[in-house]
């Protein structure tokens, strides 16, 4: 039986001979096997790190590196208990981090992705994820050399897959998401998923101690916010603004993210106080309010190239 531990990630570093020769077969792979067909695939990139994912984690479990050609299309590896096993696989130039720093001094806590249509793929029938990340240098590319030292895997942890599709947040093409002190929109369909709910894992070999109970018992499991607390507490702003909810919810989201600062705004300060300006120039404000507004928000002037 599986013992639960807190998700620290397992550090596995793939920048020595034997990283090199992994490195090697997920590109040699992913050439004569990329997926080029199905929706929301990733791209060769992509495949090739979840290949590399794989191949790292079956070699830690003494398992054959790769499966056999009959092998089914819906997981990726088999547990000895019969869990089916797919492995998800990120890749990125920074290292995983559990938190990343942002410019209010309010951490933004780390979340995993998911292809939206594949979760609901009734052909893709794994039993749990485990989730991965691979930091690689700024030249991403497969196998890369032998002189880059940057090339590292952290194996975060588990889930089931009922439990990504009853707790993740469903985010469509262009949603907005925040990494630390950086913006993007999905260019997908994504469910967001955070780090905080996964099951840790203390050794790889705590896979193989998952049983169908394990699964079970996380399928009805009912984990935290699969937000930020920064986004909870934006989200209780904007609902107050809107009537919905008042101070005393605020509050308590707060009390419950341990956050007593302000959050930053999604846009730039300087927008807030140019609609604050123009309210003033057209008499629906006094200076009061803008005194108000500036010991929360700050301005940033041009300060040069």
């Amino acid at each position: 039986m599986y013992k639960y531990h807190l998700p620290k990630p397992i550090i596995i570093k793939l920048n020595d001979e034997s990283g090199f020769r992994l490195r090697q077969k997920a590109a040699e792979h992913i050439s004569i096997n990329q997926n080029k067909t199905g929706a929301e695939r990733g791209s060769s990139e992509e495949q090739g790190f979840g290949a590399l994912a794989e191949m790292v984690i079956r070699n830690k479990l003494g398992m054959p590196e790769i499966n056999p050609k009959d092998h089914p299309l819906g997981y990726d590896l088999l547990l000895p208990s019969g869990i089916k096993v797919d492995v998800k696989c990120r890749g990125g130039t920074l290292p995983f981090k559990e938190e990343y720093e942002s410019s209010d001094g309010i951490a933004r806590e780390a979340k995993h992705n998911f292809f939206a249509r594949q979760m609901h793929d009734e052909r893709l029938d794994a039993d749990i994820y485990v989730m991965t990340h691979l930091e690689t240098p700024s030249k991403r590319e497969l196998p890369g050399t032998t002189r880059q030292r940057k090339w590292i895997l952290y194996v975060c942890g588990w889930v089931s897959k009922e439990r990504v599709a009853n707790e993740g947040v469903y985010l469509p093409r262009g949603s907005l998401t925040e990494q630390g002190r950086t913006w993007f929109p999905y260019r997908g369909q994504e469910i967001e998923y955070y780090n905080r709910n996964l099951n840790g894992l203390e050794k790889m070999e705590d896979l193989l101690s998952i049983e169908l109970p394990d699964v079970e018992k996380d399928r009805n499991h009912k984990g935290d916010l699969n937000l930020t607390s920064a986004d909870a507490i934006r989200i209780a702003y904007d609902l107050i603004g809107r009537g919905v909810l008042n101070e005393k919810h605020l509050a308590f989201i707060q009390k419950e993210a341990g956050i007593s600062k302000i959050v930053k705004p999604i846009l730039n300060p300087n927008q807030y106080f140019h609609l604050l300006y123009w309210l003033k120039e057209k008499g629906a404000l006094t200076e009061v309010e803008i005194k108000k507004a500036k010991e929360i928000l700050k301005e940033e002037p041009f300060d040069g190239i």
